[in-house]
């Protein structure tokens, strides 16, 4: 499983998180822009049958980016990163990291597009793919300039610096990072990305994409 956050694999579809993070596909409104979407079971077993039978050999990726880029960038926003089975989604759910990060960048681009959601798939998938440095650039831009928990609870901050800490291998500032989201887990959102969080800490020695796709239930 991977989460594809229209959170935050990661979704974390996070997906990611991406993650489609069968995981961890919840919605709320009342949620900074970008938290993950309800996934249903159904659409979850049929995410995971698109990648199996969709392998992603760099062919396959490449004729798929190329077919998305002929439509993908007129998409509202809410259609090409928060729908599923709908924009840089279908790639990611055939395995394509890579190419469906290189389709959000090119969004982004077409459309002037300043939503932070954007840029966090951007650097789940980055992540994912191994591109470690191009991930903590694009986690970074990410951050929260100022956030009140007493109108918004979810500690996105920490969450992003968490998974920042993972991927700069630093161990000490992951726990610590983990240890700050553990103190708001009473708020759904910090509860998905506690889990999240824990994967990495779990199988810290592993990679992005492995600690990924065994979060635990």
């Amino acid at each position: 499983r991977r989460i594809w956050p229209l959170d935050f694999r990661f979704v974390p579809l996070s997906v990611g998180h991406i993650l489609l993070e069968g995981d961890f596909q919840y919605q709320d409104v009342g949620l900074r822009e970008g938290f993950p979407l309800t996934l249903s079971r159904a659409a979850l077993v049929a995410s995971l049958l698109l990648a199996c039978v969709l392998p992603g050999a760099a062919a396959d990726c490449q004729a798929l980016l190329e077919q998305h880029r002929a439509t993908d960038f007129k998409l509202p926003y809410q259609q090409f990163d928060q729908t599923m089975d709908s924009g840089f989604r279908v790639l990611a759910a055939a395995g394509c990291d890579k190419e469906a990060a290189d389709l959000i960048e090119e969004y982004i681009r077409v459309n002037h597009a300043t939503q932070n959601s954007l840029r966090w798939h951007v650097a789940q998938l980055r992540a994912t793919q191994g591109d470690y440095a191009e991930a903590i650039q694009y986690a970074r831009t990410c951050l929260t300039a100022k956030e009140d928990f007493a109108a918004h609870p979810l500690r996105w901050n920490d969450y992003v610096r968490a998974t920042i800490a993972f991927l700069q291998h630093d161990r000490h500032a992951l726990l610590q990072y983990r240890d700050r989201i553990a103190l708001g887990k009473d708020y759904k959102g910090n509860a998905i990305n506690l889990r999240l969080v824990d994967s990495l800490v779990r199988y810290f020695d592993k990679d992005y994409k492995y600690a990924t796709s065994h979060i635990e239930p």
